[in-house]
């Protein structure tokens, strides 16, 4: 015969562990979340996804999901681009080294140094400025970026910003870092690099291709510039440590 009371008591702990058990499983779900790394909820997300995958994805590298890959920059930049002024960094001995190649127009530096200034960049700095500016002639744009970084001792000082600059000196602000201190060997800030120019999902315009850079966590972004209206409209792949 079964005993009515030992049921009763397996109904009333099933009963409160039930709330316990989902909001655990709610918990894990939230933690397991990226939000550089969201779900491609439609089928305009995926095509830039599968672009951005072919063209700037490399070997597997790091932990995360199955398809992480070390960011892949191309060797030449997409057609109907003009690099007007450039730089490139590398590590000597512990050090990062940066290069400039080419100058911005002045009209174009001042713009990037007052942005700057508004995020609170140093009239002296301790270093010095890079400049990215990359000309489209498709778009009729170009992508401008100023950047700043200057290490010392354990402080690792960082500004930076990229825009669209039309050809009427329209302004348009894509990402951008507040002049900062951080930890030289462990930095607390994501920075940005631009990838490329592309029209990624065949609809006739440029797209800009950015890496994110968090410390040990790296990925790609594409935003959308049409119209006066920027937007991010992919965000993934590349991989974290």
């Amino acid at each position: 015969m079964c005993d009515t009371s030992a049921v009763l008591v397996k109904r009333l702990l099933v009963t409160a562990l039930t709330p316990l058990l989902l909001v655990g499983g709610q918990m894990n779900g939230q933690a397991e979340k990226d939000p550089h790394r969201p779900v491609c909820a439609n089928a305009r997300c995926r095509k830039v996804r599968s672009f951005a995958k072919a063209n700037y994805c490399g070997a597997p590298e790091g932990n995360g999901p199955e398809d992480s890959c070390a960011i892949r920059r191309p060797k030449k930049l997409g057609t109907g681009i003009k690099v007007a002024a450039g730089f490139d960094c590398s590590w000597i001995e512990g050090v990062r080294k940066c290069q400039q190649h080419g100058q911005p127009s002045p009209e174009v530096r001042n713009i990037l140094v007052g942005e700057l200034r508004s995020l609170g960049f140093p009239a002296k700095p301790g270093g010095q400025i890079y400049f990215n500016v990359w000309e489209s002639t498709a778009s009729g744009w170009s992508l401008a970026e100023a950047y700043y970084d200057h290490s010392a001792g354990d402080d690792l000082a960082l500004c930076q910003v990229i825009m669209i600059i039309d050809q009427g000196s329209h302004t348009f602000v894509l990402r951008k870092v507040p002049f900062q201190k951080t930890d030289v060997d462990k930095p607390t800030v994501t920075t940005w690099t631009p990838i490329d120019l592309a029209d990624v999902d065949g609809d006739g315009h440029v797209e800009v291709i950015l890496e994110g850079d968090a410390y040990e966590d790296h990925w790609l972004e594409v935003v959308s510039v049409h119209d006066g209206s920027i937007r991010t409209i992919f965000s993934g792949l590349g991989y974290y440590l």
